[in-house]
């Protein structure tokens, strides 16, 4: 094994930075939903403000260009269709569904319990 081959631990430090780095971009309000949607395939504005429901064409502009900025979401603008523009995930916004499938499973195991009133009245 070289010594390239060998991966840092990183440090605590360095996996809080990371961690909330990604919750921040995934914390913005619409922004799971967006995700989500766009990993079921791409998307016209239209169909995403639709499809995503009460959202505001303000907030969901805000959301699609976060995302974007992010390197998330990508944006094309159709040539064969003018002011036609289409959404889809990129292959960063690919790589974060496994994440996002994986608190989800986490959630649909722990919260549910915590969902239920406690018999104690707590």
């Amino acid at each position: 094994m070289t010594v390239s081959a060998i991966r840092e631990v990183p440090g605590d430090l360095e996996m809080i930075s990371g961690t909330r780095a990604v919750l921040e971009m995934l914390g913005r309000k619409w922004s799971v939903e967006v995700v989500y949607l766009l990993a079921t395939g791409t998307r016209r504005y239209n169909q995403v403000l639709y499809e995503v429901g009460e959202i505001s064409k303000k907030t969901l502009t805000q959301t699609l260009r976060s995302l974007e900025h992010d390197g998330l979401v990508a944006r094309r603008v159709r040539l064969d269709a003018p002011g036609r523009v289409e959404y889809s995930l990129t292959p960063l916004g690919w790589s974060i569904t496994g994440p996002l499938m994986a608190m989800y499973e986490w959630a649909a195991q722990h919260l549910s319990v915590r969902a239920q009133p406690d018999p104690r009245g707590f």
